[in-house]
């Protein structure tokens, strides 16, 4: 299993925040490795861009996506060979709102073997993404 906390601020009100990160459509757009969110045969996914979906075999996560105001928001993503989860806590440091961010990758069978260690690899560069993305939406608000 890939695993990473990361710890960030953005320059925004912890409510702003928090609301922004309630809409699974809207952490996906700041997670690069999904391509859209689809709400649709009973429950709410995520696509999964190239070349990842391919090289998974992961075209998408079934996602669990659950918040706690005002302050937490989690996520379990099940897909074919790979499972994704994340964990964003939120708190208040001056006028800033200060982000832990957990998340993690796990292979699943056979393919276990060949995901793993990319994952590994691309982890950070994924929280990296993650904190860019959303203090560009939110810090231009």
């Amino acid at each position: 299993m890939a695993q990473r906390q990361q710890r960030f601020t953005v320059r925004q009100l912890l409510e702003v925040v928090y609301r922004f990160l309630s809409d699974p459509a809207q952490v996906g757009n700041c997670l690069a490795f999904v391509a859209g969110i689809e709400n649709g045969r009973g429950s709410l996914r995520w696509q999964v861009k190239a070349p990842m979906s391919s090289i998974t075999g992961t075209p998408e996560f079934t996602l669990d996506f659950h918040t706690r105001p005002p302050n937490e928001v989690h996520w379990r993503g099940q897909g074919a060979h790979l499972e994704t989860q994340g964990h964003l806590s939120l708190s208040t440091e001056g006028d800033t709102t200060v982000v832990d961010f957990n998340l993690e990758m796990a292979a699943l069978g056979a393919m276990a073997l060949v995901i793993e260690p990319m994952a590994k690899v691309q982890i950070e560069g994924q929280m990296d993404y993650f904190a860019s993305r959303l203090r560009e939406a939110l810090e231009a608000q």
